[in-house]
């Protein structure tokens, strides 16, 4: 019977992000390919030792592997030739990604420009960074919402297509996001005007701030 309408739309929707993300990781490698190794795994090596091959197995490889399955379940429904109609969630499926794309697109845009800077202040805060300590985490979350969004609208059930997001996300926002704030505290010459930073601007959403956030960075 032919492919969905919904099919094309998630289709040009995963390339537009896709290439978005693969010029960034190449445009911040210098264009090399997998030359660096992600921080986060070589502290976990260091911090780890002879347990890193286990230790690995299970926290990066298992662990995330699970997590893409779970991120890219809503494709198929969404992708399917049986799908409902399109309605209006599928509009607003598509402002969210289109959203989330657009807003990791400026931040890494910024980033980019921002460490090119021979005379760059301590601490980017300008731009969309200075709404969102990580909007760069912010866009990409609001892109696999936006996903999932599509998936639903295709068969109107959130269960077990929303596993990806209830996964990734809370590990996003309560793991990897402190691991970089803690990176970013490391440097004596950063961290005070790091934690300045943190008191004035939200760790992931605009003017959404965590009760006692404040209060507790205050007594850093």
């Amino acid at each position: 019977s032919g492919a969905h309408p919904r099919a094309w739309i998630a289709m040009l929707l995963v390339l537009l992000w896709a290439v978005r993300l693969l010029h960034n990781y190449f445009r911040r490698e210098g264009w090399n390919f997998g030359l660096r190794e992600d921080w986060r795994y070589a502290d976990m090596r260091a911090a780890h030792g002879k347990l890193w091959l286990v230790s690995q197995f299970f926290a990066v490889s298992l662990a995330q592997h699970g997590m893409l399955v779970g991120l890219t379940m809503p494709l198929q429904p969404g992708m399917a030739a049986t799908g409902a109609p399109l309605n209006f969630l599928d509009a607003m499926a598509v402002f969210v990604c289109l959203a989330g794309i657009t807003i990791g697109m400026f931040a890494d845009n910024q980033l980019w420009e921002y460490m090119q800077r021979p005379d760059k202040p301590l601490v980017l805060q300008t731009g969309l960074w200075s709404y969102s300590r990580h909007p760069n985490h912010l866009g990409e979350q609001c892109w696999w919402v936006g996903l999932l969004m599509l998936g639903v609208a295709a068969k109107w059930r959130w269960w077990p297509i929303c596993f990806g997001v209830m996964f990734n996300h809370p590990l996003d926002t309560f793991v990897t996001l402190p691991l970089i704030e803690d990176r970013m505290l490391k440097k004596a010459e950063r961290a005070h005007a790091y934690r300045d930073y943190q008191l004035k601007t939200p760790l992931l959403w605009p003017f959404l701030r965590w009760p006692g956030a404040v209060t507790a960075k205050k007594t850093l």
